[in-house]
């Protein structure tokens, strides 16, 4: 009886530990491969400039990012359109997106989005 609550146990855990860190591993923006994948918390569109708050951290990534806390689309992306649909989309459902960032942009412009299921 001791065994198979001791089993219980390590399986609890294991399953614990595999669910915190599947979902620490994709919960924030890194420099490391230039991405932020996370919830959409803010759009905003100012000055011919998509403005996006994830709920990462915009600072970690290899770019200046507005205030700290914005990735941007400027409006003349020749795919705005399919991209703005992909956040407002993923805003209505709750979904997380990934946004890749071009390397070293002085606004931290996405190049591509993707959204998984």
């Amino acid at each position: 009886m001791e065994k198979i609550k001791s089993m219980s146990l390590l399986v609890s855990l294991t399953v614990a530990f595999c669910l915190v860190a599947g979902s620490a591993a994709f919960a924030d923006c890194s420099s490391k491969n230039n991405t932020c994948y996370g919830k959409v918390t803010r759009v905003y569109v100012s000055g011919g400039t998509l403005y996006i708050g994830t709920d990462g951290d915009e600072a970690q990534l290899n770019c200046t990012s507005p205030a700290g806390v914005y990735v941007t689309i400027p409006t003349s992306d020749s795919m705005f359109d399919a991209k703005y649909a992909t956040l407002l989309t993923a805003m209505s459902l709750g979904k997380k997106v990934g946004l890749r960032i071009v390397d070293n942009d002085a606004n931290c412009k996405v190049s591509y989005i993707y959204m998984d299921n």
